[in-house]
């Protein structure tokens, strides 16, 4: 083979000198078949070096060798890159320079992927086990394209599957996947085939050895599951699940769904699984996977919902404000600088002290913002009333039109700040049904103030008395009328 120069001046003297080719063969003192060969070609040959001799790194290829094959147990975004193995290399006392190794990085993973790995059908007992994924999936929600969460089970004998859609990918979402899958599935598998993330797997130990998230365990015990994790980066082991998440993937999600919320996207996606259970069994034609469901169910144990949530142990700041997954929940006042107990679930947050719960709010994943209950801040309001006018906690309070109506008529008057605080809190201690009833008949009275209100809701909460049920007693001895009683009153004088 000849060297790109050469090639290049044959070429260059061909198409631009115009010289024949055996003008060319005698000037460059070549065969006149090897210019032809070369001016016939439609690409320009690359020249590569079939054996390469890399002396220095022939005393560290066995070691270099072990630790690629380690390596290849590892997902592929966990492998170190050849720059890596060259310094490691270079610790060792390796004197040769970084081409040489990449060369043979890269010759050695050409060599272990030509290598195709062999797969042994399986078949799965009725009732016995499904197999559980997470996969990432963008949708457009509210005209936001936001990346989500979605939970896969699939029933191995059956293969009905179920998913379902979060924004985390957290415990207590985990805990509320299992929930509605086996509800869906109508009852509990004996054992669960699983992925190794750290909602599930706290520790990877060798061969099969897990040992398995607080959390996670407590659900399983629960439930009366056998979890059985798999190897890593060996998604064969969970095949049917692997499958479905791509499957899943252009038939769902592509192109790109768009919905008002995440609970309209998740009762899609249940409308889908239950049409899944229309079609034909895949071992047996004639018969629908619903009937293959059926008789599972009755392999399956009793579905008993598990009521788990996360714990938090939080502080409340001065602004009466809990953070939690930065986002700002508000607490009653008197709780300020004291340390509060959260019980988070997937769509509920639940505030305690000691043992008694203070205040629950519906989970939010927006950052860095704050949801507020107005009525935590009623006591701290009868000491500082202006705040009504400004205070963030109250400026979109979506009080009712009565409501509303008596706030402009008591904020135009002298000290109404206080009065208005003084409706509020008589709304919070009687509740809101009997403080709205109560601020209607005001108005209807033309009496608006807090006076006439706390007057009605007396009113409308006396307790009433209730009446006695008469019952007819029979005389041993009836009365007899005798009149010669008035006949005494006409002789008197």
């Amino acid at each position: 083979m000849l060297c790109m120069e050469t090639i290049t001046k044959v070429r260059r003297l061909f198409h631009k000198d115009r010289l024949s080719q055996r003008e060319i063969a005698k000037k460059l003192q070549l065969d006149r078949r090897t210019v032809r060969k070369y001016l016939n070609l439609t690409e320009i040959p690359r020249y590569q070096r079939e054996n390469y001799l890399s002396p220095k790194l022939g005393p560290f290829k066995t070691r270099l060798i072990d630790r690629l094959e380690a390596q290849m147990a590892l997902p592929k975004h966990q492998r170190l890159s050849a720059v890596r193995h060259f310094e490691w290399l270079c610790s060792l006392g390796f004197e040769g320079k970084y081409p040489c190794v990449s060369r043979f990085i890269k010759r050695f993973y050409q060599e272990y992927q030509s290598i195709k790995p062999v797969f042994i059908p399986q078949s799965f007992p009725c009732g016995e086990s499904y197999q559980f994924d997470w996969s990432h999936e963008k949708v457009c929600i509210q005209g936001e394209v936001i990346k989500l969460n979605v939970a896969h089970f699939r029933l191995c004998h059956s293969q009905a599957y179920f998913v379902r859609a979060y924004l985390r990918q957290t415990v207590e979402m985990l805990i509320d996947a299992h929930n509605h899958a086996f509800q869906f599935f109508g009852g509990t598998p004996q054992r669960g085939i699983y992925d190794n993330p750290k909602t599930i797997v706290k520790k990877i130990g060798q061969g099969k050895e897990r040992i398995f998230n607080d959390a996670f365990l407590a659900m399983v015990n629960h439930f009366l599951i056998e979890p059985v994790a798999c190897t890593p980066a060996a998604g064969w082991e969970k095949g049917q699940v692997e499958r479905q998440v791509q499957t899943l993937r252009k038939r769902f999600f592509l192109p790109m769904l768009a919905f008002d919320s995440l609970d309209e996207l998740n009762a899609y996606l249940l409308s889908k699984c239950q049409k899944r259970l229309e079609q034909p069994w895949k071992d047996d034609k004639h018969q629908t996977i619903n009937e293959r469901l059926i008789k599972e169910q009755h392999h399956f144990s009793a579905y008993i919902p598990y009521s788990g949530y996360r714990t938090e142990r939080l502080l409340v700041n001065t602004c009466s404000l809990i953070l939690f997954d930065s986002h700002r929940y508000s607490v009653p006042c008197h709780l300020v600088g004291k340390a509060v107990t959260a019980q988070i679930t997937a769509d509920t947050l639940r505030v305690f002290y000691g043992h008694e719960e203070v205040t629950q709010h519906p989970r939010s994943f927006l950052k860095n913002q704050t949801t507020y209950n107005p009525y935590h801040y009623l006591s701290a309001l009868a000491k500082k009333p202006g705040a009504l006018r400004h205070g963030e906690p109250f400026i979109h309070w979506p009080l009712p039109e009565c409501i509303k109506t008596l706030q402009k008529h008591l904020m135009s008057q002298p000290k109404g700040d206080k009065a208005m605080v003084k409706l509020l809190s008589l709304i919070a201690d009687f509740g809101e049904d009997i403080g709205i009833t109560a601020a209607e008949i005001a108005l209807e009275q033309g009496i608006p103030t807090v006076e006439a209100i706390l007057n009605i809701i007396l009113r409308l909460t006396e307790p009433t008395i209730p009446e006695l049920e008469s019952q007819h007693i029979p005389l041993t001895r009836p009365p007899v009328a005798t009149l010669t009683h008035f006949d005494q009153l006409l002789t008197r004088k």
